[in-house]
């Protein structure tokens, strides 16, 4: 199975739609991108690992927990989401499939090193637009099928449907 280690706020820094809701409040940016991250995740079959910064407030302590399916990490105060993320990395097996989300460069380096791949915050927004993108004309497409198949007329064998066209049209009186 993939995993995804997200570096949580160099993401919610990068994307826009986040930056902006983390000028107002910071906890709903952080959870908006894990409910984004999510969705990716259910569509995409991938682990998401999402690690947070908590290392500057004097009363934060590491915590893990997982909401709605994805593994979110807070750093505590003794340590920072990078080192979080060296971790999980040094932890990573060689045939495990990880890729890690980040714009900071020294810990693409460090991945990279460790032959792990990695992208980038607004590379990760692409793939993330995308997938999302997918589902929502999958659902679209579903919901206009769905409507389809409720029809009566869809459920009428040929013969009667003819029958129906043709009285219709005037053709046939009705019995």
């Amino acid at each position: 199975m993939e995993r995804l280690i997200v570096d949580g706020y160099n993401i919610i820094f990068a994307w826009p739609e986040l930056s902006a809701v983390k000028d107002v409040k910071l906890e709903d940016a952080r959870d908006l991108l894990v409910s984004i991250l999510a969705d990716y995740a259910a569509m995409t079959r991938q682990k998401v690992t999402v690690v947070f910064d908590s290392h500057r407030r004097p009363d934060a302590e590491a915590s893990e927990q997982t909401v709605n399916g994805i593994q979110v990490v807070y750093s505590g105060r003794k340590t920072s989401a990078d080192h979080v993320i060296e971790k999980l990395l040094f932890e990573a097996k060689p045939s495990d499939e990880v890729t890690v989300a980040t714009s900071d460069a020294l810990q693409r380096d460090l991945a990279l090193g460790r032959q792990i791949k990695t992208v980038s915050a607004l590379t990760l927004k692409g793939q993330v637009d995308a997938v999302l993108a997918r589902r929502n004309q999958q659902m679209g497409d579903s919901r206009a099928r769905s409507d389809i198949a409720r029809r009566l007329e869809d459920r009428l064998d040929p013969r009667t449907r003819e029958r129906l066209d043709k009285i219709r049209r005037g053709e046939l009186p009705p019995k």
